[in-house]
């Protein structure tokens, strides 16, 4: 099996060892330390990619960001929910916070982990492409409104509502299932969704 060679390694590096620091530095890894104690290590990193890409934008000339322009910038975090169960809930609160803050182009953040995507859906009318069978998704989606109390309408699911008020405490669309592959989900806050993955065989 290959290893993996990241090209950065942000955090506050509280926790790395002398040993594996060295190692990944000299397998020409760029290791950024950020003392910040008022915000976690995946803001850090996400404020390494923002700032890569400001950088690779500006090394660009003209006609190469005409040619490529560099307008949207989506960000993967993989195993990004999982493990501790406060932790689960820090990384949903910075994937709220990083959105707004992190000034990524136009993109969108993901959370990814062995069963599950999620992401945000933002205020309005969000269309979701969702081809289900192995290597795309399974059936499983949800719609949870983790910021504040939210008003949905759906298109494309099992039980598609319409002007729904969804909040903690009240009603909560989970385990839903979708019925197209194409989903349309209209918000007036912006909501978590969830969808179930059906990794290839390979994958797992």
């Amino acid at each position: 099996m290959l290893e993996q060679i990241p090209d950065y390694i942000c955090g506050d590096l509280d926790s790395i060892r002398p040993e594996v620091r060295e190692h990944y530095e000299k397998k020409g890894a760029k290791v950024i330390q950020d003392p910040d104690q008022y915000s976690s290590d995946l803001t850090k990193s996400l404020k390494c990619v923002s700032n890569y890409a400001k950088s690779m934008t500006s090394q660009m000339d003209a006609n190469q960001t005409k040619q490529h322009p560099v307008s949207v910038m989506h960000a993967v975090i993989i195993g990004g929910i999982g493990g501790r169960f406060d932790q689960g809930f820090s990384q949903l609160h910075h994937l709220y916070t990083a959105s707004k803050e992190m000034n990524l182009p136009s993109g969108q953040i993901f959370l990814v982990n062995s069963q599950s995507i999620c992401f945000l859906l933002n205020k309005g009318i969000n269309r979701i492409t969702t081809p289900v069978g192995p290597g795309f998704f399974a059936e499983d989606v949800g719609i949870i409104p983790i910021g504040r109390p939210s008003v949905i309408t759906t298109k494309g699911l099992e039980w598609d509502v319409t002007d729904w008020h969804t909040e903690f405490g009240g009603q909560m669309s989970t385990s839903n299932h979708i019925r197209s592959d194409n989903v349309e989900i209209e918000t007036s806050e912006r909501v978590l969704f969830t969808i179930e993955v059906d990794w290839p065989p390979e994958a797992r």
